[in-house]
């Protein structure tokens, strides 16, 4: 019997209960409610949480935004296009929901801390004419100071915060229709100009990790129209050679990286976390691509099944 049914382009990760494990957590599509999918181990997502909301959530990140040691949620509600903060009260209680109503946007976001204050802070793209990034700086009570940075003249799909060179500033990637520019930082909150990273495939999803534990973050770009998944690789300085590409990837519109505590996932499937009873598809999470260095850590691309 079927219990949930989620996206699983908005799935991302974080250990909720603080038992070490890593959980997926991701919105339903048929409730106002987030989910979450308890790590038992070896692989296995058996359990799962209902954490209801008043909003109709899109997106989802876990952070801890409040320095309690306590992963938190961040989500945004599509239905007024506000962010809400989820504060967690411990064991995965998250009986505190602030709203943040003064900016409204229909674009991703990210969470991390852009000024160096140990606090994560909220980067969003506002979408309309003339594009503009905002940077949220976290009060620490709930609460975030508007630094609106100048407009672009074309709207990015995608956007991540990292540091891609290693200088402890979180640096930019958004990515485009077929291309995705990088924005080094500076330290007084300014950016530089962006470097051009060209792709020969139309982008469905734009991530970045740390493959190695080397300190180099690595972009992954999946290409649903293509079956295709590209890795560029970090040099070492923040730039990027020739990708590589992974063929063969049929109806993967999303790639990331987990380390599921050396469970190897590779060529079989990981876990079954929806499947919609009566439809035509079900969404299923595959390992590809295990590290030498580090085998518990491999791309996971979440494949779309079809009967």
């Amino acid at each position: 019997m079927v219990s949930h049914v989620i996206e699983p382009s908005r799935i991302t990760i974080g250990d909720i209960n603080n038992d070490g494990k890593v959980d997926i957590i991701a919105p339903s599509s048929i409730s106002m409610d987030i989910i979450v999918f308890y790590n038992v181990g070896n692989g296995n997502f058996n359990n799962s949480m209902i954490i209801p909301t008043e909003a109709i959530v899109s997106i989802v990140k876990a952070v801890d935004m409040n320095k309690d040691n306590k992963v938190d949620l961040v989500a945004l509600d599509s239905s007024t296009d506000h962010i809400i903060t989820l504060l967690n009260d411990g064991n995965g209680v998250f009986s505190k929901q602030i709203r943040y109503e003064n900016i409204t946007f229909r674009s991703n976001f990210q969470v991390i801390d852009m000024n160096n204050d140990a606090l994560p802070d909220i980067v969003v793209i506002r979408t309309g004419y003339g594009s503009s990034m905002f940077v949220l700086l976290n009060t620490n009570n709930g609460n975030f100071i508007e630094q609106e940075r100048p407009p672009y003249s074309l709207t990015p799909s995608f956007i991540e915060a990292i540091d891609i060179n290693g200088d402890n500033e979180m640096d930019l990637v958004m990515g485009f229709s077929n291309y995705f520019h990088i924005y080094f930082a500076f330290r007084n909150g300014t950016f530089a100009d962006p470097i051009d990273y060209h792709s020969d495939y139309q982008l469905s999803s734009l991530e970045t990790a740390n493959f190695d534990n080397e300190n180099k973050m690595y972009i992954i770009l999946t290409h649903l129209r293509n079956n295709r998944i590209s890795i560029f690789s970090n040099t070492g300085n923040g730039t990027f050679g020739e990708p590589k590409i992974i063929n063969n990837i049929d109806q993967s519109n999303y790639a990331s990286l987990i380390d599921i505590n050396g469970e190897v996932i590779a060529d079989k499937p990981l876990n079954t976390i929806s499947s919609d009873e009566g439809a035509q598809h079900e969404h299923k999470l595959h390992g590809l691509a295990g590290s030498v260095k580090n085998p518990n850590r491999f791309i996971v691309f979440h494949r779309t099944l079809r009967e």
